[in-house]
């Protein structure tokens, strides 16, 4: 018996003890929160609304500034026309294509192989019997094939490559198309334009 009075007693001390405890922390519930969210969203909106300037109504308003006065500019000594030597010589061949060839056309594949895309300048070297000599303009993607049509006659090519390193690719030697009936592929390198 004094097994289990001193059992009992032991469990009392515990509960005793454990009452007279902290209290545990009040903790909030969801709705506390949001709701405490929602009352400092308003009082930053209240306070930010509080804070605006006011409009005001100024009793005089603001006087006109004047506009500028009129000042003529000196007179100038005429111009005296003069014919002035030209100081460089215009390449005859650095022509736009025309609209309507007179002179024989050819067509061409370019084939860029340069590892990047082009830009390609295709120069007559000469002017043909109908005295056109033109210059073409084209634009090659990366390992893209375009086939043209251009006047006979013989060649220069220089293209501008881009990409990874970029380069610039130029004919060693004039490229001569005279033959219609053909499409000879020149092929654009990194360094190098070629008949292939």
């Amino acid at each position: 018996m004094k097994r289990k009075v001193s059992i009992i007693i032991s469990i009392l001390v515990i509960l005793t003890l454990t009452a007279c405890g902290p209290a545990p922390t009040p903790t909030l519930s969801v709705d506390d929160i949001r709701n405490a969210a929602m009352t400092q969203a308003w009082v930053a909106m209240t306070m930010t609304q509080a804070a605006l300037p006011t409009a005001t109504i100024t009793p005089v308003p603001p006087s006109p500034t004047p506009m500028p006065t009129y000042t003529p500019f000196p007179t100038l000594p005429a111009v005296v026309a003069t014919s002035v030597p030209p100081t460089s010589s215009v390449d005859p061949c650095n022509q736009v294509p025309p609209v309507k060839p007179k002179g024989t056309l050819v067509k061409v594949l370019f084939v860029n192989k340069s590892g990047g895309n082009v830009n390609l300048s295709f120069g007559m070297n000469q002017p043909n019997d109908q005295s056109e000599c033109v210059t073409y303009s084209y634009t090659l993607g990366t390992f893209q094939q375009i086939e043209a049509t251009v006047l006979a006659g013989c060649y220069w090519g220089y293209g501008w490559v881009d990409g990874k390193n970029p380069s610039t690719a130029r004919t060693t030697e004039l490229i001569c198309l005279n033959d219609a009936s053909k499409t000879p592929p020149v092929w654009i390198g990194t360094e190098v334009i070629a008949l292939h």
